[in-house]
């Protein structure tokens, strides 16, 4: 019985961390704003369920169960006062928005900030702590080569899985938001911005916790105390899209950053013998973001815009979830050219096409690539316009 209870506290004291409540607000308020505004502009929401919460929550616990087992059993420790700091770069850069709460981020600037206290030999002289409780840089005789070495095996451990979350699920569910070009040209644009926490278990050098609540599980290893924390790590990303297709310019994006995984990798086996590799890694890390971002940018400013208005036809910018024209396969970017073998030049002519047969539905598309095919599905007579998609 007292084990469970012990288990209840360590849960309890995972969920009332700053960096878990914050992003799961964040999460909340993003997935308010985004039905809210759907609803404003196209007079229904286009996604009812608050997927960003459900992907907050669920997205990383696989990636938290195989990155707690790998650093429990390699033995990768990271100091208390390194994740004070995260929690608070994480929360600086989450105010901020999404674009840089990312391991690829925060990781490297909270073991820069360490080190910078490390080499600047600040000490801590809180006294506003009760005693036996957890000093600031307590630890701080613990920031050496080897926790830059590990801080860069555990970021390329996250970076690397959550690349393959974004390649797979980043493109899921985009709300588009229509706006005018300075040529007066409506077009719509989508902004991408995966959200997710990892529930990580880090090795903790000395009683650490264990000093404050006298159940907290402490273990011996040769003459060193260790302990265990389980740390949410925040990761999430924001890119516009309007003249790529989503999934075209998330691979792209993804394509950049894992070839900045692959360089870091290099360095940070080779920060296991010398530490300034390792402090190479940590520069490369961020800088390749920056540089993957800007790259992203600039195939963005490309003025041919691939959601605007088509010249012949109407344009999809979204399809609902469970509607038939999902069943049909239409998707983002297709231009609707003719309706129940009727042309089409505006959305008023779709519906009236439509209207003509209130149980089947005919549609000759065309792709993004300019080929045409052919789809079909019957409708539920009562509410033919309840066709599922969007349109520019």
């Amino acid at each position: 019985m007292q084990l469970i209870i012990n288990l209840l506290l360590a849960l309890l004291i995972f969920f009332i961390q700053p960096v878990f409540l914050i992003g799961l607000s964040v999460a909340i308020a993003t997935s308010y704003k985004r039905i809210k505004k759907e609803r404003v502009s196209y007079r229904v929401a286009i996604y009812k369920e608050r997927y960003e919460l459900k992907n907050y929550l669920l997205f990383g616990l696989m990636t938290g169960l195989i990155g707690s087992l790998f650093i429990g059993l390699i033995g990768v420790p990271i100091t208390m006062d390194w994740i004070i700091i995260y929690e608070i770069v994480a929360i600086v850069l989450l105010i901020s928005g999404y674009r840089f709460i990312s391991p690829l981020f925060t990781f490297p600037l909270t073991t820069i900030v360490l080190l910078g206290i490390k080499l600047l030999s600040i000490e801590s002289s809180s006294t506003f702590l009760p005693g036996g409780w957890y000093q600031p840089l307590e630890q701080i005789k613990w920031v050496n080569a080897h926790l830059v070495t590990n801080v860069l095996f555990i970021t390329l451990f996250l970076m690397s899985a959550s690349l393959i979350v974004i390649k797979k699920q980043a493109d899921k569910k985009l709300t588009p938001w229509c706006l005018q070009t300075k040529r007066g040209k409506k077009i719509a644009r989508y902004q991408i911005k995966p959200f997710w926490f990892v529930p990580l278990l880090i090795v903790i050098p000395g009683e650490s916790f264990g000093a404050l609540f006298d159940w907290w599980p402490v273990f011996e290893l040769g003459n060193q105390q260790y302990s265990f924390f389980l740390l949410p790590v925040l990761i999430g990303m924001r890119i516009t899209v309007h003249t790529q297709l989503p999934k075209e310019a998330i691979s792209l994006l993804v394509k950049n950053l894992s070839l900045v995984v692959v360089l870091t990798s290099l360095l940070a086996i080779g920060s296991i013998w010398t530490v300034y590799a390792g402090l190479v890694g940590l520069i490369l890390l961020p800088l390749g973001g920056f540089v993957a971002l800007y790259r992203h940018r600039c195939r963005e400013k490309n003025w041919t815009f691939l959601f605007g208005a088509a010249n012949g036809g109407v344009k999809v910018i979204a399809v609902r979830p469970g509607t038939p024209a999902e069943k049909m396969e239409i998707l983002v970017g297709d231009t609707i050219v003719f309706c129940n073998n009727q042309k089409l030049e505006t959305e008023d002519d779709f519906y009236q096409a439509l209207s003509k047969n209130s149980v089947y539905c005919h549609l000759k598309v065309k792709g993004p690539d300019g080929e045409l095919r052919l789809t079909e599905t019957a409708l539920y007579a009562d509410s033919p316009h309840e066709i599922g998609v969007v349109l520019l």
